[in-house]
């Protein structure tokens, strides 16, 4: 009994060696090598705080005013703060004696796993020398949402250019009240049903969900041990990868390359029922921001660089040229502008998200720069009494 209590004990303090060594050389490897992983922070994570929640009776939803949450993948960690109005962004006046530019969109434009200074209204905001206003918002948030949140929320701040990032990827979708359907969703967010132009604005639920505080410990545990163990960041960033053939892509490109049609891009493969709902809410966005600059821009995702030539025009492109034309907005198209550069989304997003990097911030900042810096122009320095 002594001799199996010796033997165990010397596995014990085998095995405890070996994790100290293992943390110890993952610790080094963030710190000198791998610089892509966030080091831990040493700290207690609650992850069921509320920063997304259906609040907003008109457009649904919004990050709760002053909350904050701690956004923790294997790539990146940021923790987001909300301001008293709800924006992923400083405190901002209503009133400003400066021309100022709002910037409306969904995840990309909030800034998903940036940090602030990261993000494209930030580093527009250091170009131009002008505040630059961010009401981008995860959660689902389509051209119909934009244009609620613009007509209700926006217009209260003062401002004179506005910039709306577009994403074809899953705009189409989240404007669609079929699509909701199929999927058994039923939140508080507006559609449009019936043809153009004669539309009927209705919720996909009558009343906003009551704010429930639950706790979510096991999420939390993950959360912390995160921010406690090297060994466990480098295994999760490790996860963030897949195999092909004989080399590593990144798990959200495997995993859009594994679908039934891995090829299919909003770019191309979008409804005109679909569209008539896009280009509506994009014009009443517009109508309802007269007398400003309106500048558009759409984002591309991996499928979208995958079916791009280069040189053929991309339907959903050409629609929003003509619309452009017709209804007097800039349209910027990212698609074309990246691709001339010889970018992709493997070079612009992170490797453990689809989503902008630090890079495909700065990417996209400088090519909107001329054009907002442009529209402003149009407007003087000081706004008279």
């Amino acid at each position: 009994m002594r001799k199996i209590l010796g033997i165990l004990k010397s596995c014990v303090i085998f095995i405890l060696i070996l994790a100290v060594m293992l943390e110890a050389a993952s610790w080094l490897y963030i710190k000198y090598v791998n610089t892509d992983i966030p080091l831990p922070t040493y700290s207690f994570v609650n992850a069921g705080s509320k920063f997304w929640v259906l609040i907003d009776k008109r457009f649904g939803v919004w990050h709760a005013p002053g909350s904050s949450y701690l956004h923790n993948k294997s790539c990146f960690v940021v923790e987001y703060q909300a301001n008293s109005s709800g924006m992923r962004d400083k405190e901002r006046a209503l009133r400003s004696d400066a021309p100022r530019v709002a910037v409306l969109g969904d995840s990309f434009v909030e800034g998903w796993g940036n940090a602030s200074e990261d993000r494209l209204s930030d580093r527009l905001e250091a170009a131009l020398g002008r505040e630059v206003l961010n009401f981008g918002t995860s959660g689902g948030f389509g051209n119909i949402q934009e244009w609620q949140q613009y007509k209700y929320l926006v217009k209260q701040f003062d401002h004179d250019v506005v910039l709306l990032g577009v994403l074809p990827h899953n705009d189409f979708t989240d404007n669609s009240y079929d699509f909701a359907k199929a999927q058994g969703e039923r939140e508080h967010r507006p559609y449009l049903v019936g043809s153009y132009p004669d539309y009927e604005m209705i919720y996909g639920a009558n009343d906003l969900p009551g704010r429930k505080a639950g706790s979510q410990w096991l999420k939390s545990f993950d959360f912390t041990l995160r921010e406690w163990s090297s060994l466990y960041r480098v295994l999760r960033y490790l996860g963030s990868y897949r195999l092909r053939g004989f080399h590593l892509e990144p798990r959200w490109m495997a995993e859009f390359q594994d679908k039934p049609d891995p090829n299919l891009s909003f770019y191309y493969d979008f409804k005109p029922a679909d569209w008539d709902i896009m280009r509506y809410s994009l014009t009443e966005l517009v109508r309802e921001a007269k007398g400003k600059k309106v500048i558009i821009f759409t984002i591309p995702v991996h499928p979208d660089f995958v079916r791009y030539d280069g040189r053929t025009e991309p339907p959903l492109t050409r629609n929003l040229r003509a619309l452009a034309q017709e209804q007097g907005f800039v349209y910027v198209d990212l698609l074309e502008e990246m691709t001339r550069r010889g970018l992709d989304a493997k070079s612009l997003f992170f490797v453990c998200d689809n989503h902008w990097s630090a890079l495909g911030n700065r990417v996209a900042a400088e090519i909107l720069e001329p054009y907002v810096r442009q529209a402003l122009a149009a407007f003087p320095d000081h706004r008279q009494p």
